[in-house]
């Protein structure tokens, strides 16, 4: 576990000073929105999305600098929906990773213009990119459109917010799927679309990115059931009234669900191809997420 906690670190650093360098290229653009972007991406966050893209695109020898482009793109998108997510017509959060948020920090309307700025920075990264290969970029694009829109996180979201407490569990996998699973989709299929996979291989990422996806945001139900504001870096136990799979289940079966999906992902990782100890590398990962404490 040591040696995944210091991969994902090392590769965080190496994604802020990239990402930092991209974003200073927006100063020429109005101040506020600017400095809006800037402070989304200076609270920090695990960066587990594009390091997904960094870690499996390694195994798969792509280009470390077409790994970043497309990261970007995915982390830029991952910012705008947690800043739409908090605001008060949303979730209502004050506070992401344990700082205020977007609207807390400027105002309502400047968060909503950041998030719109954000998701639209995303698709541009894609085209502007160097590293991407032209022939690819209309896939990805749409990938992304996937992703992020109807067939994803804006479906999702609008469920989310209007799931009640006695949903039944394939709503609430259903939901977790759209708001949790596509970008997670994003990350692992647009892989595929740089090896050129066929569409069985593409098939078996997109089953691994929603497997994980259940894993991510049941872990963080469980966050929001047992875990701490200092730690976790916004308010727990808002959920007693939602949706929330843990509540609605317990951490028993919660847990149980964990493994079964893990156990998916691996029997998936063999059907593509890895060797036993990339998988045992994968398992680490995948065991680092589904505990971590934030």
């Amino acid at each position: 576990m040591t040696n995944i906690k210091n991969k994902i670190l090392k590769y965080k650093n190496y994604f802020e000073n990239k990402s930092t360098i991209s974003l200073n290229k927006l100063s020429k653009y109005e101040k506020n929105i600017y400095n809006s972007i800037l402070y989304s991406f200076s609270t920090g966050g695990k960066r587990i999305r594009p390091f997904i893209i960094f870690f499996f695109g390694t195994f798969f020898k792509i280009d470390k600098k077409t790994l970043f482009s497309i990261g970007f793109s995915a982390e830029l998108t991952h910012t705008y929906s947690l800043i739409h997510d908090d605001l008060p017509s949303m979730d209502n959060d004050d506070f992401r990773r344990g700082f205020p948020t977007i609207h807390k920090k400027f105002n309502e309307a400047t968060a909503i213009l950041c998030g719109d700025a954000l998701q639209v920075i995303a698709f541009n990264n894609i085209v502007n990119s160097n590293y991407i290969n032209e022939n690819k970029k209309l896939s990805l694009i749409s990938l992304l459109c996937d992703c992020s829109g109807l067939d994803g996180l804006i479906s999702g979201q609008s469920l989310d917010i209007n799931m009640k407490k006695n949903s039944n569990i394939k709503d609430i996998d259903n939901m977790h799927d759209l708001k949790t699973g596509a970008l997670f989709k994003f990350c692992f299929v647009s892989l595929g679309i740089i090896k050129n996979f066929k569409k069985p291989k593409l098939n078996i990422l997109e089953k691994i990115s929603y497997d994980f996806g259940k894993i991510f945001q049941i872990t963080d139900d469980l966050l929001d059931f047992e875990g701490d504001f200092l730690k976790v870096g916004k308010s727990v136990r808002k959920d007693t009234s939602k949706s929330n799979i843990v509540y609605k289940i317990g951490k028993k079966l919660s847990l149980i669900k964990i493994s079964k999906y893990k156990k998916s992902i691996i029997d998936d990782l063999v059907k593509i191809g890895f060797k036993q100890k990339e998988i045992i590398e994968i398992k680490s990962f995948i065991d680092f997420v589904s505990s971590r404490d934030n």
